[in-house]
């Protein structure tokens, strides 16, 4: 019972990781280990550098969108939209969501990564023109 237990969580946890996008999964992997000419060997060059004259750490960010297929690559969320589009027939298709990551890297003076994260990208909230004041 308990080698079943062990082996059901295994295959859950390998299941969620899969599910992340693997850039995800390549900076896990890659904290302590992966160098700057690394990160650019796999992804280019950074859209953003930070790179403070009085710090010991450097900073790269990198913009990607992503759509729910790449978030959740095996359909497990998005199974009943794709159901329901499949019934209502052609001019029922669904389109998917598209979200915008940054992916801020930050590497030590040796240029070894040492710490990542995923944010979504900030979107400037458009101001209300009927909020504004009118000046005659």
């Amino acid at each position: 019972m308990k080698y079943s237990f062990s082996l059901l969580a295994i295959g859950l946890s390998c299941l969620m990781m899969s599910c992340a996008p693997w850039r995800d999964s390549y900076f896990d992997s890659g904290v302590g280990e992966l160098t700057q000419p690394d990160v650019r060997g796999k992804l280019g060059k950074p859209h953003i550098v930070d790179d403070p004259l009085l710090s010991d750490e450097t900073k790269w960010m990198y913009r990607y969108v992503l759509t729910e297929g790449d978030l959740d690559p095996w359909g497990i969320k998005t199974f009943g939209k794709e159901a329901g589009s499949v019934l209502s027939g052609p001019e029922g298709i669904l389109r998917e969501k598209v979200y915008c990551y940054v992916y801020a890297l930050t590497f030590d003076k040796e240029e070894v990564l040492r710490h990542w994260k995923r944010d979504l990208c900030e979107v400037p909230t458009p101001s209300n023109p009927f909020e504004q004041e009118i000046s005659g």
